[in-house]
Formats: C-alpha cells, sequence, structure tokens
C-alpha cells in the first residue's frame, strides 16, 4: 500500500510539472481516460487484444500533432529489475490505446521516474544515469519504436524531460515554453 502513495504522489508531480500542457498529457485513471494500453501489434481484431497487449502505461505525453511522443512510467523503487521490464516493452510497442487508438512510430522516448534519495541525491543521479548508459550499450534500439530512454529522480524530471525534447532535434512541444 506504501508503494502505491509512493505511486500516486510521483504521478502528483509529473502532473504539476507537466501542468501547461493540458490536453497533451493523458494519464491513467484520470480526466476521462481510463488504462492506457501498449500492445505489440499495429492493427488486430478486437478479439486480438489480448494476444498482443504488452503492458498499461501510467501517463503519456503527445506531440503538437496529438502523436505519442514520451512514455513517463512513475516508479516507486530504484531497482534496476523495476527498471528491466519497462524498456524492452516500448521497443517493441506499435499501438497505444487511450481516449483513442495511437499508432505508434519512432521516435518514441521513455522516462523513468523514482522517487528522490533524501540522503544523496547527487549520488543517485549519478548511479541513474550510469545505469541508463549500461542498459542502452547492452540494448539496441536501432529498428525499435524507443528511440530513447532516461531514468531519474523526480527533482530531475524537468531536467530530463528537456534533454529528451532536445534530442528530437530541438523539435519542441510549443506548451513547453510555458514551463521554462
Amino acid at each position: 500500500m506504501a508503494g502505491n502513495k509512493i505511486h500516486q504522489n510521483l504521478i502528483a508531480e509529473v502532473k504539476k510539472i507537466l501542468g501547461p500542457i493540458g490536453d497533451k498529457l493523458l494519464i491513467e485513471k484520470q480526466n476521462g481516460i481510463g488504462l492506457i494500453q501498449v500492445f505489440s501489434k499495429e492493427k488486430m481484431t478486437e478479439g486480438e487484444k489480448n494476444k498482443f497487449k504488452i503492458a498499461f502505461a501510467d501517463i503519456l505525453l503527445l506531440d503538437d500533432n496529438r502523436q505519442p511522443f514520451i512514455v513517463i512510467e512513475p516508479e516507486t523503487s530504484a531497482s534496476p529489475k523495476t527498471f528491466g521490464r519497462s524498456i524492452p516493452i516500448y521497443t517493441i510497442a506499435k499501438q497505444i490505446i487511450a481516449d483513442r487508438q495511437y499508432q505508434v512510430k519512432s521516435p518514441l522516448f521513455l522516462i523513468i521516474v523514482i522517487p528522490d534519495d533524501e540522503n544523496n541525491p547527487s549520488q543517485k543521479k549519478f548511479q541513474l544515469e550510469d545505469l541508463a548508459h549500461k542498459i542502452k550499450s547492452a540494448i539496441k534500439l536501432e529498428g525499435s519504436q524507443l528511440k530513447d530512454f532516461a531514468i531519474c529522480q523526480i527533482s530531475d524530471f524537468k531536467e530530463t524531460l528537456e534533454k529528451m525534447i532536445e534530442k528530437r532535434g530541438g523539435q519542441r512541444l510549443k506548451a513547453l515554453a510555458s514551463l521554462d
């Protein structure tokens, strides 16, 4: 139960940071959005959905064209075992169903957000960046839907988000200008 409270607090913090984006921010079970389901197949019949469902996402950020841009996964644990399940899932994501169906096209980005380490935040930041670098060297992202991912503490989320946007080639969501 404590993990659920931490999870809800992380979602609230992300929502507060991304508040100005409004209509481009889809949060599971909020504002009329039910589940955000991720599938490994682009086109499927109603009966095939369970066969190709690979995950539920917590937060989906759409770009100015209302296409999937960044998936944000708040995690209650800083354990690499926890991250291990999210990263490969988004390499094979082909469709996301939330308020409507979205075809997943590259570049798709993933940000895994964990609670702040109150005892040693700078060491945790280094550990997370090092971990992400090592995972990236072990996983080939070429040919996948996932262009890049990051793992960060909630206090580093805004900076991490800005880096992801820069990696997209400098294109920014118009609404993100209000976050500056």
